[in-house]
């Protein structure tokens, strides 16, 4: 059968982001005729040309990764570029599945706003798609969301990273490597749990350096641990860091590591090539980091941004503007970390980023505010809900945010 893996849209420039669950998928559909397009790298009209050529696609699995960009006042909707890819196969007869996060966290109400799609399938797809390829006629017919349940990590082929050429992907750090699914953290604004589990689900050490050295041999030069949190389990983030199997072999890479991190762990990192870690407080004070679920505080923050800059990494520490249980004052020392640290630390190494809390469905925070009235028992989060900064910290972030847009204009 052949099969044309699509990731769907962003709809204006953006660095573009490797579609690593696409290449989960083909490594599963050995025995069928597979194809990607990646549409935020190549224009509408490729998809066009692959659904009128000679050898059209029986089916094309679209993946929509994310719902929108989470910014906030201006949100960038990632379902206005979908819906105009799905105008596109319009008039092509053939089957159209809908899959990856995005879809998976809003999927009823996905199906039900654009009737093109012919079947969806919500949840990690390795396992199920192969089955449902097999009758692609019934497929169609059912209209039918299908629920997956969280795969056997052990028991699936690697990614076939093969799909599409890296080169567009290997410059921002696009390419991702995924070495566990799943979180067990629990922090109240996430969708990770809901997506993979509320706990770690690790693939061997080996199959993930096996996928590093996939990405060598087909030329890539750095990568993006994808994981909600890389050094969590310790003894797993040990073993992927240590000497054997390691993931040493003159990759550079980056990941999102946790603050209260151990420092000689930041070390152990350097040395096995990372030159990018990202951290997510998201609040700065203990109270309110406990209140979004986090641990560490604000002496560990700077603890670990500092000894990431000193072995030679770039570093993102990430803020919200409104965090439960912190207010004006709290904003302002977010703001006063955003200037020190790019002053002191290196303007072009050091990126602090202050966001606005988005609300999706599958988080803990969606259910409170629905159990609490702040939103109707009915809503679905599939149109933007945030929790923003009001009073003099909303006044200061809409004046920060103006002084942005000027000066990139």
């Amino acid at each position: 059968m052949r099969v044309l893996l699509v990731q769907s849209p962003s709809g204006r420039g953006e660095p573009p982001v490797f579609p690593l669950g696409l290449a989960f998928l083909a490594g599963q559909l050995e025995g069928h005729e597979v194809s990607a397009l990646d549409m935020s790298v190549d224009p509408s009209d490729r998809l066009r040309e692959a659904v009128t050529g000679k050898r059209p696609p029986d089916v094309v699995a679209v993946s929509l990764r994310n719902i929108d960009d989470s910014s906030y006042p201006d949100t960038w909707s990632y379902l206005r570029p979908f819906e105009s890819m799905l105008g596109t196969l319009e008039g092509w007869d053939g089957t159209l599945l809908a899959g990856g996060p995005g879809f998976t966290i809003n999927a009823p109400e996905i199906m039900r706003r654009y009737g093109r799609i012919d079947a969806g399938v919500a949840g990690e797809g390795e396992e199920i798609l192969p089955g449902l390829l097999n009758d692609p006629s019934g497929l169609r017919r059912s209209r039918a969301l299908h629920r997956a349940a969280p795969v056997d990590l052990a028991a699936i082929r690697p990614p076939d990273y093969s799909i599409l050429p890296l080169g567009p992907y290997d410059r921002h750090f696009g390419i991702g490597v995924q070495s566990r699914r799943g979180c067990a953290f629990g922090c109240t604004y996430c969708t990770y749990a809901f997506l993979g589990g509320r706990a770690f689900r690790c693939r061997s050490a080996a199959s993930v350096a096996a996928d590093i050295g996939s990405i060598r041999s087909l030329g890539g030069t750095r990568f993006m641990f994808v994981d909600s949190v890389f050094d969590a389990p310790a003894t797993f983030f040990h073993e992927l860091i240590g000497p054997d199997p390691g993931i040493s072999g003159g990759l550079e890479w980056g990941a999102w590591i946790d603050a209260g991190i151990p420092v000689e762990d930041i070390d152990s990192m350097a040395a096995a090539g990372c030159r990018k870690v990202d951290f997510s407080p998201d609040a700065i004070t203990r109270a309110g980091m406990r209140r979004l679920g986090k641990t560490g505080d604000f002496r560990s923050i700077v603890r670990s941004v500092l000894r990431a800059r000193s072995a030679g990494m770039d570093v993102g520490v990430n803020f919200f503007s409104r965090s439960p249980g912190e207010g004006f004052a709290a904003l302002l020392a977010k703001f006063a970390f955003m200037v020190s640290a790019r002053l002191l630390l290196g303007y072009r190494h050091t990126t602090v980023h202050i966001g606005t809390i988005r609300v999706y469905r599958g988080s803990r925070i969606a259910e409170e505010m629905k159990a609490d009235g702040r939103v109707p028992g009915d809503c679905d989060f599939l149109d933007p809900v945030f929790l923003p900064a009001g009073g003099a910290s909303g006044l200061l972030l809409g004046a920060f945010q103006a002084l942005r847009r000027t000066r990139h204009v």
